[in-house]
């Protein structure tokens, strides 16, 4: 990943982390995409939150465990419009 990209990644995941409360948020790498995983107060890997897009950083939502949905919810780069609230990405309106 580069630099920028990295910078804008850690970025979203504080400002996500913030929207989600006491929820944590643990990235895993892909391929194609990076997952987002909400981390409980246990310490339990609860559910998928979302996928980030690693070559355009487009936030998209989970439609499965493995697989994003299509369709851009957000983007890592657009602080205010993170495209996620404390349940996941957002559905398209």
């Amino acid at each position: 990943m580069e630099i920028a990209f990295q910078k804008a990644l850690k970025g979203w995941v504080e400002r996500a982390e913030k929207i989600t409360g006491k929820n944590k948020l643990e990235i895993e790498e892909g391929r194609k995409y990076i997952k987002v995983i909400r981390v409980n107060d246990a310490l339990h890997r609860t559910s998928t939150y979302c996928f980030i897009n690693k070559v355009n950083g487009d936030v998209l939502m989970a439609a499965s465990w493995s697989a994003p949905a299509k369709h851009a919810r957000g983007s890592i780069y657009t602080p205010g419009k993170e495209g996620v609230d404390e349940y996941g990405a957002l559905y398209l309106k």
